[in-house]
Order: C-alpha cells, then structure tokens, then sequence
C-alpha cells in the first residue's frame, strides 16, 4: 500500500514538474511573441491607412469628419512608433518570470500612455459624426474584432 502511495505521488509530482515548465515556456513564447510582433520591421502604417479609407468610404465624411479624422490618424501612428521606440531599443531578457512581468508591465503602460494620447483625438472624431455615421462607425468596429 504505501509503494502504491509513494509511486502515485512521484508520478504526480513529475506531471506536476512538468506541467509548471512547460506553462513557463509558453509565457516565455507567449511574451516572446509579442516582443516580435510589436517590434518587427513590417511598417503596418500602410495597414493602418486601408483601414482608415475603408472607414472613411462607408461614412462619407465632410471635411471637418475628415480632419478630425486624420488628427486622430497622426496620433495614432505616432503612439505607435513611440511605443515601438520605448519597447524595442533592445531585445528584453525573457528568461525569467520576473523579467517577463517587467516587460509585460512596461508594454502595458506604453499601451496606456498611447490610449491617452489617441482617445481625446477619437472623441472628436466620434463626437463629430451624425447618429447614422456613428452607427456605421460601431458597426465598422464591432466587425474588426471578429
């Protein structure tokens, strides 16, 4: 009886072990990947201008939508790049749990601080929109995320 109790608990503590490592390697991949996405070379501002004139087309926006529009457009690009600069000057060491936490913290206050730049500039944009406009808008958005 007692073999069978020990043999159960070294086979549970090897599943045990090995289940902790590898849900440390994959926060280690998960972080890692998103170093790389974020950081990469690939300029999405072309993406971000297709999007922007799909928007732009469906709501038939006058001039002062337009500009409103293309304010909160230079915003955002530029928090985007800001992002990139604080995040990507060099490679973050990810091979420990405190570093991943480090970098993710810092991604997440960069993230932040791009919100508050961006959101005021949204508002306005929004806030500019007729009630039709801003259910195209909402609609625009909602399936973006799918």
């Amino acid at each position: 009886m007692r073999k069978t109790k020990l043999s159960a608990l070294i086979v549970a503590a090897t599943l045990l072990g090995g289940t902790s490592w590898q849900a440390q390697a994959a926060g280690n991949s998960h972080q890692s990947e998103l170093f790389a996405r974020l950081c990469s070379k690939e300029n999405n501002e072309a993406r971000h201008h297709k999007i922007g004139e799909r928007l732009t087309a469906q709501l038939k926006l006058t001039s002062a939508q337009q500009a409103a529009y293309d304010d909160f457009q230079q915003t955002r690009l530029k928090s985007i790049e800001d992002t990139k600069s604080k995040l990507c000057s060099k490679q973050p060491d990810l091979s420990s749990f405190e570093d991943r936490l480090n970098f993710r913290q810092n991604f997440l206050e960069a993230r932040l601080d791009a919100m508050k730049a961006e959101n005021p500039k949204l508002l306005a944009f929004y806030n500019s929109l007729d009630d039709k406009q801003k259910r195209k808008f909402d609609d625009f958005r909602r399936s973006m995320r799918k």
